[in-house]
């Protein structure tokens, strides 16, 4: 071999060596930045913590323990979530730190750790996912949580969670897109969403629409009503109308009441015994008095009347809708006020 060649080699060997070593010296100062930076996170964490500020002390632990993951910083981390009242990512903190902390030999850690995912375990809230076989057969059907797609071994599984408000979407090729948002309670709640057949695009349907589903404490509780709160009729209507008239009814009652207990402040009688202008006053309180009682009767009529034609109205719900009108008359008398309902239902 000429000496030219082996000068080129050696060259070429010398290079690439260099570079190795440069990139694991690069390697190390990241590792070693890392790790200072997760250690002064994790004291200030955990200073945060001692003192009950829960709000900057489990970010600053979380990022601690995603540049370093040390299993005292994990545990720290399932302490904060659990005095933030999140149950579900404590529980699932203990239980991997206690996995850790058993491979590292150190039993107190893994202990600990068991002990407090065993109690929070009872505690536990789930949501489930309800996907029927005719929807799951659904071609490239996708189910997301909270813009998180979930794997099809967790639909139709009860997944513990933390409380909150969580947002289910269904979508597929060529389908109108399905979401719902269900809240879920922070202990104790096994609250479940049904995923509708999806409509063809550009149809109409229920599952193009949002819905609201509330928690629920029967995993097999019915699915919310995709097709929507039934709509007032014409007896909720009138009741409504019935009953705001009987609320301005005591609202007037109220004023006269007022004016009543003013006046008779301002006769300054002893006892029945009244100059001219006292005795005005006391007979001004009177006549304002019976119209504050006439009143406050009337508005509190109208307003049971109101209340029993809406409860009747919806429950009424097999029959057709009908027109109704309500009118509501109220005379004031010398001696007082007259009031009267009338209308067609």
């Amino acid at each position: 071999m000429n000496e030219p060649l082996r000068a080129s080699r050696r060259a070429i060997r010398s290079a690439a060596a260099a570079a190795l070593v440069s990139l694991l010296l690069t390697g190390q100062a990241s590792a070693q930045s890392d790790s200072v930076t997760a250690e002064a996170l994790f004291q200030e964490g955990r200073e945060l913590l001692r003192d009950g500020k829960l709000a900057a002390a489990c970010p600053k632990l979380a990022e601690s323990y995603r540049l370093d993951p040390a299993t005292g910083t994990l545990i720290a981390l399932a302490m904060c979530h659990e005095e933030q009242g999140k149950i579900a990512s404590a529980w699932a903190e203990y239980s991997d730190a206690a996995s850790r902390a058993k491979n590292e030999g150190r039993t107190d850690r893994f202990e600990g750790s068991r002990d407090k995912a065993n109690a929070l375990k009872p505690r536990l809230s789930t949501l489930r996912v309800d996907v029927p076989d005719a929807v799951a057969a659904t071609p490239s059907l996708e189910i997301r949580r909270d813009g998180v797609a979930l794997g099809r071994a967790t639909w139709n599984a009860a997944i513990p969670v933390d409380g909150g408000s969580y947002v289910i979407e269904a979508t597929a090729p060529g389908k109108q897109p399905f979401r719902a948002t269900i809240s879920v309670k922070s202990e104790l709640d096994q609250a479940s969403l049904r995923v509708p057949p999806l409509g063809d695009s550009g149809g109409a349907g229920a599952a193009a629409s949002s819905a609201v589903a509330a928690s629920s404490n029967n995993q097999n509780s019915p699915p919310p009503d995709d097709g929507g709160s039934k709509p007032f009729g014409a007896l909720e209507w009138a009741g409504i109308g019935t009953a705001a008239v009987g609320v301005i009814g005591w609202g007037v009652g109220g004023y006269f009441l007022a004016t009543a207990l003013g006046e008779k402040s301002d006769a300054g009688c002893d006892g029945n015994v009244c100059d001219d202008a006292g005795f005005a006053k006391q007979e001004d309180a009177v006549k304002h008095g019976n119209m504050a009682t006439i009143y406050g009767i009337g508005g509190t009529v109208l307003v049971g009347v109101g209340a029993t034609l809406y409860f009747v109205g919806r429950g009424s719900s097999s029959e057709a809708p009908k027109q109704a009108s309500v009118s509501v008359r109220v005379r004031t008398t010398p001696g007082g006020a007259m009031a009267g309902l009338g209308g067609t239902f």
